[in-house]
């Protein structure tokens, strides 16, 4: 077993280590192909949903996935809400989640100008969804309504 303290280079083999772990976790990343809707007050650099090793996304009715949105903050903002829509036929249909709260999804408010976070929350699909193909549109608004991101991204939803 290796005993961090038995090294000089300690500090320089733990951030090697570290750093081969996040190369690791971005190289396993299944990130997905979006088009940005309108994000006025921030940018979007990656957006990330597990599992999701093809696209569109096969969403099973009855599981949960996991969306991680990676953008980066043109405004300060106290609060951040999502707000999720199915976009079916050109309308948009609400896509409840278990917590529209961005400050208890990954990021830590206040948001800061010009800092980088990970927005991180859960998209559950409900057994009683039909079997459809959609876009789902997906914004975070900052404390003045106006969008941090508003991403569209395909799905189809399975049995």
């Amino acid at each position: 077993m290796l005993n961090w303290s038995d090294t000089a280079e300690t500090p320089k083999m733990q951030f090697r280590i570290a750093i081969c772990l996040a190369l690791f976790s971005v190289a396993s990343a299944e990130l997905v192909k979006f088009i940005d809707c309108g994000s006025a007050e921030g940018k979007v650099i990656t957006v990330d949903i597990q599992p999701c090793p093809t696209q569109p996304c096969q969403l099973h009715k009855g599981q949960s996935y996991g969306v991680n949105v990676t953008f980066s903050s043109a405004v300060e903002s106290q609060t951040s809400k999502a707000v999720v829509h199915g976009v079916i036929l050109k309308v948009p249909v609400p896509f409840p989640i278990p917590n529209d709260d961005g400050c208890q999804s990954g990021i830590t408010c206040p948001i800061q100008k010009q800092k980088v976070y990970s927005y991180v929350n859960k998209l559950p699909v409900k057994t009683q969804y039909p079997s459809i193909k959609l876009v789902v549109e997906w914004e975070l608004r900052d404390d003045s309504g106006k969008d941090l991101f508003c991403i569209k991204f395909p799905v189809q939803i399975t049995s």
